[in-house]
């Protein structure tokens, strides 16, 4: 999720048919490879083309469709974790996590894998409360124990993360399989490509942008994608293509266009610039993954992992929905929809100044002092204080919508959701029964996604949120669809039905800086039947 600094707003609607293909992996055998990466001159080629033809369009088409996948944890013979929880028994896992890139890369690997290594790296920053240390403490001991891990928002060579392949590097380090899949190749020939030249009128401020701006062309792949980690073993793979909310080629380029005219700028019109554009091939999509989990009656379970759209009316991002359940709606397996579904009810999502520097700019220190005039706090107000009636569904996109009086425009698409039936009879669980949350909350979806006094536990907040008086949002999300036929009765099976969510706001804001934009969510899904 990234967008301009201040809250801007953009619609473009145009829908395109979604793609899908398979990439199976025999159990227990050795890692898959994927798709071709293409060369580096195949990617300065595609900055400069909108529609690539010919053999590059089938290799750009081929990397966009083809997920990469990897049972290298089954091959090295790494076995479940299967966690057990009091009167539920042994249970599934499942994580979902934004990891904004990868940009923390080893405090998310501490985080994910070792309390001690991550003590040592957050202490410096961590001056918490005796009782925030203890739900940091517990938050680690959850997410270390999860069996699925999704992430959003992951690097593969790209500069900004050190060039790490950031999905193959966390299985490799959970020992974990795990599928990979494109979402976008970054193309921008300026700010991530290198080929073009732009200079500022200070000989200092100038050296020290041409290093920033220096690729490595052995290493860049310029891809940026969704993971599914498990250590159960993974069945096969595929990459469902989205309609198209937005064209981050075509939008991007022409305004792209309109800022280049001369190319010695300013520093703080360059840093606008570059804070505000991502130039890219592809679009929107949804992983799915069929993984061998033995004690479900199917003896598998599907893991849906999506990302929607923010560049675009809450109209076209319940469109994106539509097309991903019927993709699905044959599926006779237990599914887990999980991803960031960007529900801010408007066109476009804000993002806070440090977030989108952390996501651009190698070293941004040096760019806040040649702009922090323009963004300081005061000026930023104007941007922020929307009337209160704006917000109510920023922390429940669930809540009811009423035009004008109490408008919240992303409640269709839970409705959608509420009432789409699999063709075996089953549903997604909406119950939000309080005994089984770990707050006592019993309203839409709390069993499944945690909610706090007003709304859900936020997922995406503003680095300076004013107190929480705006900027905090709940964007990332957990759907389950167990053995039951009724989205909202109680009383039904509670077999692979969702308990006790956690968003791990506290583990995230460890440090000063946050490790992710977005904190991590975990949700338990019992393997067996139980009274609860």
């Amino acid at each position: 999720m990234r967008s301009a600094v201040v809250l801007s707003l953009a619609i473009s609607l145009l829908v395109l048919t979604g793609n899908a293909q398979e990439n199976a992996a025999p159990l227990g055998g050795e890692p898959s490879q994927g798709p071709p990466i293409l060369s580096f001159d195949d990617l300065v080629k595609l900055s400069s083309t909108a529609k690539p033809e010919g053999a590059l369009g089938t290799r750009l088409d081929t990397l966009l469709n083809t997920p990469f996948v990897s049972n290298g944890g089954t091959a090295r013979n790494a076995q479940p974790l299967r966690p057990t929880v009091q009167n539920l028994g042994p249970v599934l896992r499942v994580a979902l996590w934004n990891i904004e890139r990868g940009l923390n890369f080893d405090l998310i690997r501490s985080a994910l894998s070792d309390r001690s290594e991550f003590e040592i790296l957050a202490e410096g920053g961590n001056r918490a409360s005796d009782a925030r240390k203890a739900a940091i403490e517990s938050q680690l001991s959850i997410l270390q124990n999860v069996d699925v891990l999704v992430l959003n928002e992951v690097d593969m060579g790209m500069k900004r993360t050190e060039y790490r392949d950031v999905a193959h590097d966390l299985a490799a380090a959970l020992h974990m399989d795990y599928s990979y899949g494109v979402e976008f190749v970054e193309v921008d020939p300026i700010f991530e490509l290198g080929i073009e030249q732009v200079h500022l009128p200070d000989l200092q401020q100038d050296q020290q942008l041409q290093d920033d701006l220096r690729v490595d062309r052995e290493r860049y792949r310029g891809l940026h994608g969704t993971a599914i980690l498990s250590r159960y073993p993974i069945r096969n793979a595929r990459i469902l293509r989205l309609p198209q909310c937005y064209d981050w080629y075509g939008a991007e380029a022409r305004e792209a266009a309109k800022l280049e005219k001369g190319k010695r700028w300013a520093a703080h019109k360059l840093f606008n610039e570059r804070i505000a554009r991502e130039l890219r091939h592809g679009g929107r999509m949804a992983l799915i993954a069929r993984l061998a989990v033995p004690d479900l009656p199917t003896g598998e379970v599907t893991i849906v992992a999506a990302h929607l759209e923010n560049k675009c009316a809450p109209a076209c991002r319940r469109r994106q929905m539509q097309m991903l359940l019927a993709d699905i709606q044959q599926d006779k397996n237990p599914v887990v929809l999980v991803g960031d579904l960007n529900t801010t009810s408007k066109t476009n999502t804000p993002t806070s100044v440090r977030d989108e520097i952390m996501g651009r700019v190698t070293d941004y220190q040096f760019w806040i002092g040649q702009t922090i005039s323009y963004f300081h706090p005061l000026g930023m107000w104007k941007h922020a204080l929307f009337p209160v009636r704006y917000f109510h569904a920023y922390n429940d996109p669930t809540a009811f919508h009423l035009p004008i009086l109490w408008d919240n425009r992303e409640r269709a698409l839970f409705k959608t959701m509420e009432r789409f039936r699999f063709s075996d009879g089953y549903t997604f669980d909406f119950r939000g029964e309080s005994e089984r949350t770990l707050n006592g909350m019993n309203r839409t979806l709390s069993d499944s996604n945690q909610r706090a006094r007003k709304g859900f536990v936020p997922t995406y907040a503003f680095a300076r949120d004013y107190g929480g008086a705006v900027g905090r949002f709940k964007l990332d999300w957990i759907f389950v669809k167990p053995f039951i036929q009724d989205p909202r009765r109680r009383g039904q099976s509670n077999l692979f039905a969702p308990y006790f969510p956690v968003t791990m706001r506290e583990m995230n804001g460890a440090l000063e800086e946050r490790i992710s934009d977005h904190p991590p969510l975990t949700v338990d899904l019992p393997l067996h039947s139980s009274s609860p």
